[in-house]
């Protein structure tokens, strides 16, 4: 070995064998380790404004290195022993903490990155009971308005040997299914819902539904570039995607305004997008011309611009709420629900009623489902419904970020990305919090409702009639105009 490499050598011993390389110090290092990947991904997460962060890392990192230096302090035991467990402890805070913040930034990015790019629309092909089929074929009825018709032909016809006949009114289709001119109608599964729900001629019992299968349809990306001041379409669907919760939450980041307008689900409006004048209430408007539908009518209704969209899946209710422990519910009135506590249908004979008393109460997931579904318990039915629904969704943001919850933290973001779809941009999710920690006094949140009188009228493309609500102008111009200043 030569000379200069025995002197590098024992150099390397020296620098080993200095202080700074104790075994105690080891830890240490590890320890600053965590320390630094913890501050970076708090802040590549971007939810904490900048002091916060600035003050966060110059405490942490002081108290790292206020642990370094009592360790090494010679001859102070009692120092030693205070910096061991300052380590010990940042140590666990960081590795936990990591823990916690890849799995936030994992739903943040699932979550709002993504966005809501195809439509699912479930079809039923159904018979009568009046005799045994052994194989699907002959000839099948359709309504000729149904969403996504030509697509669910195809791919039903890929599978079964087919011919179709279509037909301008649902009663026509099913009255030939009856008599036995065609061996089967098809139509999606919410109309199937809406016919037995609105006949009383027709009964689920006398059918059969032989096939169901979903239809995909790509959406189209809208781009926005607003997000300092922008609109909120909020929309809640049932198991039969009938949008019976509607809102539009306004949002000014400048004046920390929030103002949420909500809507009946009966409005009966005019439908974005066609010329023909035709009129639809707002629940069934999804069903008939898909969820944009929706949105895209109420900014004309509301003479605004609607920049994105949350869509709450209602059936996830109940999943959701029982994962959480159940919810805390104080009602205005005393009620007992005309709804029963079921899910999946509208048949109120097949469960029990509940029995709602003034004030708070506690709730699970079934029985919240069934709150969240009555209105005809109530003097301003809809109205009070509307009301409710934003009092359960308050109540279940609250129990998320409790303590039980928190322990289980993966699986309650699994649990709570399950209740809904939006295109909402991360970044305006992670400004407005940012926002609201540093600016969290001066956010106001106001609310409105538009009114309405009741009556009956076409609805479901004209086909049959229902009740439905006609605006009434003066809510409707003061809406507008508490929206146009919310966002000035």
């Amino acid at each position: 070995m030569t000379e200069t490499k025995k002197k590098k050598k024992k150099s390397w011993k020296r620098i080993l064998k200095h202080k700074i390389f104790r075994s105690r110090n080891f830890g240490s290092i590890i320890t600053a380790i965590f320390v630094s990947l913890f501050l970076v991904m708090l802040h590549s997460i971007d939810l904490l404004p900048i002091k916060y962060y600035i003050g966060i890392t110059t405490f942490i990192m002081g108290l790292t290195i206020l642990g370094i230096i009592f360790i090494n302090v010679h001859k102070k035991r009692v120092l030693k022993i205070i910096g061991t467990i300052l380590l010990i402890l940042l140590g666990i805070i960081s590795i936990i903490g990591i823990y916690y913040l890849s799995t936030t930034k994992s739903f943040m990015t699932d979550s709002f990155s993504k966005k809501i790019t195809y439509e699912k629309i479930t079809y039923y092909l159904i018979e009568t009971k009046k005799e045994e089929k052994q194989d699907i074929k002959g000839l099948v009825g359709t309504y000729k308005e149904s969403i996504y018709l030509s697509n669910a032909l195809e791919k039903l016809k890929n599978k079964y040997s087919l011919s179709d006949i279509a037909y301008d009114d649902i009663g026509t289709m099913f009255d030939q299914l009856i008599n036995g001119t065609t061996q089967y109608s098809l139509l999606e599964k919410s109309s199937y819902e809406i016919v037995f729900s609105l006949s009383n001629d027709l009964k689920k019992d006398d059918f059969n539904i032989v096939y169901e299968f979903d239809i995909y349809t790509k959406k189209a990306r809208k781009k926005n570039t607003n997000t300092k001041k922008f609109n909120i379409y909020v929309g809640g669907s049932d198991f039969a995607n009938y949008m019976d919760f509607n809102m539009v939450a306004t949002i000014n980041t400048e004046t920390h305004n929030i103002l949420l307008t909500s809507i009946p689900r009966d409005l009966y409006l005019k439908v974005a997008g066609y010329d023909d004048g035709r009129y639809e209430k707002l629940s069934f408007m999804n069903l008939n011309y898909g969820y944009e539908s929706n949105r895209d009518t109420l900014a004309q209704f509301l003479n605004t611009d609607i920049d994105y969209t949350l869509l709450i899946n209602t059936d996830s209710l109940v999943t959701v709420v029982d994962y959480i422990g159940g919810i805390e519910f104080c009602s205005d009135y005393e009620f007992m629900t005309t709804h029963a506590m079921v899910k999946d249908t509208y048949n109120d004979t097949e469960g029990k009623k509940l029995y709602v008393k003034k004030g708070c109460q506690h709730l699970n997931g079934i029985e919240t489902l069934t709150v969240a579904r009555e209105r005809n318990s109530f003097p301003g039915r809809d109205r009070v419904r509307q009301e409710n629904c934003r009092k359960i969704m308050v109540s279940i943001f609250k129990k998320m970020i409790s303590t039980d919850t928190i322990l289980h933290y993966n699986e309650t973001l699994d649990t709570l990305s399950s209740l809904y779809e939006t295109d909402i941009e991360k970044s305006i999710i992670t400004n407005f919090v940012k926002d609201i920690l540093a600016n969290g006094n001066k956010w106001k949140i106001s609310s409105q409702a538009i009114n309405g009188t009741d009556g009956k009228d076409k609805v479901h493309k004209y086909n049959m009639i229902d009740w439905v609500m006609y605006p009434d102008e003066a809510t409707v111009q003061n809406a507008q105009n508490n929206i146009k200043k919310t966002l000035k």
